[in-house]
C-alpha cells in the first residue's frame, strides 16, 4: 500500500467544533489556507482521521470534504504565493512552490 495525497476542506458552524477540528487536522496535515489542508497519508491513516473527524462535527450543520489529489508540487497556482510556505517532497527534499 502506498501513500496518497489528500485535500481536506471544511466549513464548521460552531467555534468550539472548529477549534477541535483544526487541532486534529493540524497534527497530520499541512495548512494551505484557513480551512484547507493537504496531507500525504496511507489510506488506512486517512480512514482513522475520518473516523475522528466524524466524532467532532455535526453532520447536520458542518461540511467536510476530502479529495484525493495530485502531489502538491504539481499544483497550479494563480496569484500571490506565500513566501513562508515550504513544501517538501516524498523523499524530504525541498520543492519549489
Amino acid at each position: 500500500m502506498h501513500k496518497q495525497n489528500f485535500l481536506i476542506c471544511y466549513d464548521i458552524t460552531s467555534p468550539k467544533r472548529l477549534q477541535r477540528l483544526q487541532r486534529l487536522v493540524s497534527k497530520d496535515c499541512f495548512q494551505l489556507q484557513y480551512s484547507v489542508y493537504y496531507a500525504t497519508l496511507y489510506p488506512d491513516a486517512m480512514d482513522k482521521l475520518i473516523e475522528k473527524i466524524q466524532t467532532i462535527i455535526n453532520p447536520n450543520h458542518d461540511d467536510v470534504r476530502i479529495y484525493v489529489v495530485a502531489p502538491l508540487e504539481q499544483a497550479f497556482v494563480v496569484g500571490k504565493r506565500c513566501p513562508d510556505v515550504m513544501v517538501f517532497g516524498e523523499a524530504g527534499e525541498r520543492m519549489q512552490w
